[in-house]
Formats: structure tokens, C-alpha cells, sequence
């Protein structure tokens, strides 16, 4: 389902609602998600994360491995996130996040295709006034934190391209008929060139607090079992 994005505004979406359960069949085609640094601890035990390229910008970004087969997401089982923590880029859902023109002001969108809006069932956006609820206010803050927790995560990630961390893996997947199955395009943190690293180095990663995001990079590629097969 291709995603429809919309400034979110109290005229058109007046009447729009969220329904309560988190309903993800859309993301049942994703195979990596976008993660941001804050989230390495509490969800390395729940899915491998590594890093992925864009091949426009050379920009990388931390990514949550949902399957090792494009358009396929094994943790979303009938429309339902079956792992323990739920990444951030699900839970923001329906809403998007980016700056106005002036990069001074925060816009929120909407993906009017989202399954889990409604203007028949769940929690209201709007009053009859036109004002944000509860709800939508909450979600608003949400949204904002997590767009600032990007902008940290763009810092980490620099921090690992100046130390020359960052570099290109294949990884050998054993399949169940024995045969052995390479994918490419995946970057990890080198164990070898983090050991390398100067005191001084090592010391500047502990103060920016990466070093913990780190090995917890490291930690989560213990649960690439769980993305693999069909």
C-alpha cells in the first residue's frame, strides 16, 4: 500500500479518527525500518539492526532488519507487531514529520491511507471546536521527539563515518537445503577498526554516548536467526 501524504489540518480531517489497536498490514511489505539512535539498547533483542546506504545522498541510516527478503516483514502477522519492542516509525503511524519551508517550525502529515484512520471508529483528532485532543497533542509531542531523536541520530552516524566504522558487509545466510545465500548492501560497525581506535577515540565515542549504541548494534545481529527463511 503506497503511503498518501497530507498536511494534517482541522478542516479536512475534522472528522478523522485513529483507531485504537495498532493495526500494521501496511508495513507488511517493509523489510527494514528506520530506526533512531535511542532505540539500539531497549530493541536489540528483538530484531538485528544494521545500517543501509542511500545510494542518492551516500547518507546511512540505522535500520531495523525485518526480513532478509525485500517486501517481506516477518514480525507483522495479521496486521499485528509480534516482537517485544515496537520501533518508533511504527508506533508515530499514521503521522509524518518534517520542517516548514523556513526550517524553523515543525509540520505534522498524515498518511491518508493508512489503515488505521477512520472516521467511523477510534480516538478523535479534533473536538468540535476544531482544537487538537488530548490525544492528538500527545501524539503531536510524540512526533516531535522523534524527529528531534533524527536529527541525534544523523550526529552518531557522523561520529561513525569520521572514525571510518561504518563498512560494507555480505552476509552468508545457510539456507534450510543446505545452500548457502549472500546478501550485500549491508553495513555494520568493524569490531576491528572500533578496537583499533585511539584512547582518545575511544574516549570521545564514550562521551557522545556511542559507544553503548554500539555494541548494542553489535548485540542485535545475534537475532539475524529470526529474519531468516521464507
Amino acid at each position: 500500500m503506497t503511503a498518501q501524504y497530507v498536511p494534517l489540518n482541522n478542516t479536512a480531517h475534522k472528522n478523522l479518527k485513529v483507531k485504537q489497536a495498532l493495526e500494521l498490514a501496511e508495513f507488511e511489505k517493509h523489510h527494514m525500518l528506520p530506526l533512531v539512535v535511542q532505540e539500539f539498547m531497549p530493541a536489540a533483542t528483538s530484531f538485528p539492526i544494521i545500517f543501509a546506504k542511500n545510494t542518492d545522498s551516500g547518507e546511512y541510516q540505522p535500520v531495523a532488519v525485518t526480513s532478509l527478503k525485500p517486501e517481506s516483514n516477518k514480525f507483522i502477522k495479521d496486521g499485528k507487531w509480534t516482537q517485544r519492542y515496537v520501533p518508533m516509525q511504527l508506533r508515530v503511524a499514521p503521522f509524518i514529520a518534517g520542517p516548514d519551508e523556513t526550517q524553523e517550525k515543525l509540520l505534522i502529515g498524515i498518511n491518508q491511507s493508512s489503515t488505521l484512520l477512520s472516521e467511523e471508529e477510534g480516538i478523535a483528532l479534533f473536538n468540535e471546536n476544531g482544537e487538537q485532543t488530548e490525544f492528538l497533542q500527545d501524539r503531536v509531542k510524540f512526533i516531535g521527539q522523534l524527529f528531534d531523536f533524527r536529527e541525534l541520530t544523523k550526529q552518531f552516524v557522523k561520529t561513525l563515518t569520521d572514525h571510518d566504522l561504518l563498512q560494507p558487509k555480505t552476509l552468508t545466510v545457510n539456507g534450510k537445503d543446505g545452500e548457502k545465500a549472500n546478501y550485500d548492501g549491508i553495513y555494520m560497525v568493524d569490531e576491528k577498526k572500533l578496537h583499533e581506535l585511539s584512547d582518545e577515540a575511544k574516549l570521545e565515542l564514550f562521551n557522545k554516548g556511542a559507544l553503548s549504541a554500539i555494541y548494542a548494534h553489535l548485540a542485535s545481529l545475534n537475532q539475524i536467526d529470526l529474519v531468516m527463511g521464507e
